[in-house]
């Protein structure tokens, strides 16, 4: 099951965010809504209970596991939310306005799929010279 990673961080921690600020997040169990300092730093997602530097992390998401971002007021009845995604999971979260929720949607959509080709990437060997080396026998063959 696609779940948010279990290190947890402070605030401080975070040194170059592409996006940050407050969001209301629902819980996963007990489906209540809570204001969060929520920072994108590369592909996960930390939620504070509060701005302050030293504060640790109440949960990390890792993006690598989810696969799309998008509106979900239909599902929440609430204005301005949005739910990340995978195959087995979903976070909502809920932005004060129209303009943040979609700049938040777009920030996250591109760390995800960032996350995503850096994932793929590691997974295809690049520049495998095992090939090469046999056809480098077999041209030899031919000029004998």
């Amino acid at each position: 099951m696609a779940q948010a990673v279990s290190q947890n961080r402070k605030k401080g921690d975070c040194k170059n965010p592409t996006k940050q600020g407050w969001l209301e997040k629902q819980s996963r169990h007990l489906k209540q809504w809570r204001s969060r300092w929520v920072v994108l730093d590369g592909s996960k997602i930390y939620t504070f209970k509060s701005n302050k530097d030293s504060e640790q992390s109440t949960e990390v998401i890792d993006l690598k596991v989810f696969s799309s971002v998008k509106s979900s007021e239909d599902a929440t009845n609430r204005s301005f939310s949005f739910d990340i995604y995978s195959s087995q999971s979903k976070f909502s979260f809920v932005a004060k306005t129209e303009s943040d929720k979609e700049d938040w949607i777009r920030h996250i959509g591109k760390a995800i799929v960032l996350s995503n080709n850096s994932s793929m990437n590691k997974d295809y060997n690049y520049g495998d010279d095992d090939d090469d080396d046999d056809d480098d026998d077999d041209d030899d063959d031919d000029n004998e």
